[in-house]
């Protein structure tokens, strides 16, 4: 079903593309010399590859890509939305397999519960690893879609440890929330913080931050198949598109969204329950678990002048 790591870039791009992997200083590692071929835009702009994980070799997330989370969020609260699960490191959780990486909720023991330890899944990020701005991010997933499932495939403002959510910004490239939507339907957002808010105080809940989502939903489940996420983002505005077709625009104001203007970070995760999985609602009996993530490739391209150390030429 999957082929080699070159195979699937050809696909992708009509060309072969070497895996390489720059650290936010934009320092290459893995590969001493790097010649790139860009994949190039519709409006003449040249795209070199400056980032790729394909998923392809070891049991476990290349750890000079990633960071496995783990716990119930910095606050024990389910990650600040009420979800029910723990992230752990375990294989049964996270790990790498026939060419992609295998994220996986579950419960094997029930009744399932609410941050008791019966529900785990798995979750990842490339703070610190990989921190970028700007960029078309790009990735292959077949998202799971049972009831309760929250998938997603996101990136939050690399100085989130230190501001928190709002100030950090973030931004979805694919969330599934079973609760509010269906199997059917996807969804991109951006969240960032409104100071001019002061409901009950500026970035505060429930009222004193901002969020902007669109979704597209199809005719058939989304979890039937993989399907190619993509976000380009640059100074002047975020778009979204599923399978090359565009159903996200947002235009950023640099005055008051200037969180899309810094370094980002990625994150995997499948979350279950919680405010948009459930609703607020514990388990009930009706889930169905396991609920799986595949991700078959992640790509992160930027302009080629933001990397001039990159040699590019143009595609036929």
């Amino acid at each position: 079903m999957h082929s080699t790591a070159s195979m699937r870039l050809i696909r992708a791009l009509g060309v072969v593309l070497p895996v390489v992997v720059l650290t936010a200083c934009g320092t290459a590692h893995g590969i001493a010399s790097v010649t790139e071929t860009p994949h190039v835009a519709a409006n003449g702009d040249t795209f070199v590859l400056v980032f790729a994980d394909e998923f392809d070799s070891g049991t476990a997330p290349a750890s000079t890509n990633w960071t496995i989370e783990t716990g119930y969020g910095p606050k024990n609260n389910g990650w600040g939305n009420n979800e029910w699960q723990l992230y752990t490191d375990s294989p049964d959780n996270v790990r790498v397999e026939n060419g992609n990486l295998v994220l996986t909720a579950q419960c094997p023991v029930g009744p399932c519960g609410v941050r008791d330890g019966t529900v785990t899944s798995g979750k990842i990020n490339s703070l610190g690893k990989f921190n970028f701005t700007f960029g078309k991010i790009i990735a292959r997933i077949k998202p799971p879609v049972g009831d309760a499932a929250w998938p997603a495939f996101w990136s939050l403002g690399a100085n989130y440890p230190v501001v928190g959510w709002p100030w950090s910004g973030e931004l979805d490239v694919l969330e599934m929330h079973n609760f509010h939507s269906d199997e059917r339907t996807t969804h991109t957002t951006m969240h960032w913080c409104e100071e001019t808010l002061q409901a009950p105080e500026p970035c505060s809940f429930p009222d004193g931050w901002v969020f902007d989502t669109q979704h597209k939903t199809f005719p058939a489940s989304l979890g039937d198949d993989f399907h190619i996420w993509e976000v380009d983002w640059n100074a002047e505005r975020i778009i979204g598109r599923i399978d090359g077709e565009t159903y996200y625009t947002r235009a950023i104001n640099p005055s008051t969204m200037d969180e899309f203007l810094k370094e980002f970070f990625l994150i995997f995760n499948v979350a279950m329950g919680g405010t948009l999985g459930s609703g607020d609602r514990p388990p009930d009996g009706g889930e169905a678990f396991p609920q799986t993530m595949l991700v078959d490739y992640v790509r992160v391209f930027q302009l080629k002048n933001m990397r001039p150390g990159l040699t590019a030429v143009r595609l036929p």
